[in-house]
């Protein structure tokens, strides 16, 4: 690497993308899952070059390379990259994130497809998000869904900084509801509700990225993890009107104890498999 000072004069060398991915694979090596990966995305988000054609990239600006190396230092504590870049892709989205607020999970998208399938007949279809963070299931159903009205509902203040910056970004029409999910009534006049809740069990040892950055009052759901996703089914119910429909996303090891608690209030409950093939949402229809 070529030294940028030179008897206190700032020199103008301009690195190469090659140049600084090896670099930063090097800072990157035993901190992080894919080193290269991490850092061509990086690399990409600061220069704004497309990942196909950065490598060929000879002369990296002297500003994006200063950035780039602090976003490095920043990831090898640990820092998730949407995090450090401020954004997050969900679906057709392009979301901004921070500290405070969930990252949205490619899984959820699976809950979104599903819950658009079904409502699709209906004209202009009502439905609910509880909990909803960043806002990437409420912001994505109102993008994709013709007519759609749709409700978030979240009360974490640092959550709804990210959420009303998301919904005024896409100029989406979803209502903002500030409410605690226990609280809040529907009134039995949704057509559907979306919710993924916190539902890791407390003694769960999560990855570093996770543990030490990811607000804990939207990964953890209780001693066992089910305590809080019985609070969203019942908000639910009260939520939706008869026929109408229910996606939650749950732990993998929680199906058999969703399911018990939807069958007093819901038909044809069917649990669901991720992209990884594991048993990670249920649905249902409420009686």
């Amino acid at each position: 690497m070529q030294i940028r000072q030179v008897a206190s004069r700032q020199v103008n060398v301009m690195a190469s993308a090659r140049e600084l991915i090896k670099w930063a694979e090097q800072e990157l090596d035993g901190k992080c899952a894919d080193p290269h990966l991490d850092s061509v995305m990086l690399l990409s988000e600061v220069t704004e070059i497309n990942r196909t054609h950065l490598l060929l990239e000879e002369n990296i600006k002297n500003e994006d390379e200063v950035r780039f190396r602090s976003d490095i230092k920043r990831r090898s504590t640990g820092e998730p990259i949407q995090y450090i870049t401020g954004r997050a892709y969900f679906r057709k989205l392009t979301l901004s994130v921070g500290p405070g607020v969930l990252i949205p999970r490619p899984e959820s998208e699976l809950l979104v497809s599903d819950l658009i399938e079904r409502i699709g007949h209906i004209p202009s279809p009502h439905i609910v998000d509880l909990g909803a963070g960043s806002g990437a299931l409420a912001l994505s159903i109102a993008k994709e869904v013709v007519n759609a009205r749709v409700v978030a509902v979240e009360k974490d203040s640092e959550a709804m900084y990210w959420l009303r910056k998301n919904v005024d970004a896409h100029n989406q029409s979803v209502e903002i509801v500030e409410s605690d999910v226990a609280d809040f009534d529907g009134q039995g006049k949704f057509d559907a509700v979306i919710a993924n809740p916190p539902y890791i069990p407390t003694s769960e040892q999560l990855p570093i990225e996770v543990a030490n950055f990811e607000p804990p009052r939207a990964l953890f759901g209780g001693a066992s993890g089910i305590e809080l996703p019985e609070i969203f089914i019942g908000a639910a119910e009260r939520a939706l009107r008869p026929g109408g429909y229910f996606v939650i996303e749950h732990h993998e090891s929680h199906g058999e104890q969703v399911k018990r608690i939807l069958d007093r209030s819901f038909n044809n409950v069917a649990l669901h498999y991720d992209l990884n093939n594991r048993p990670r949402w249920s649905s249902g229809v409420r009686k």
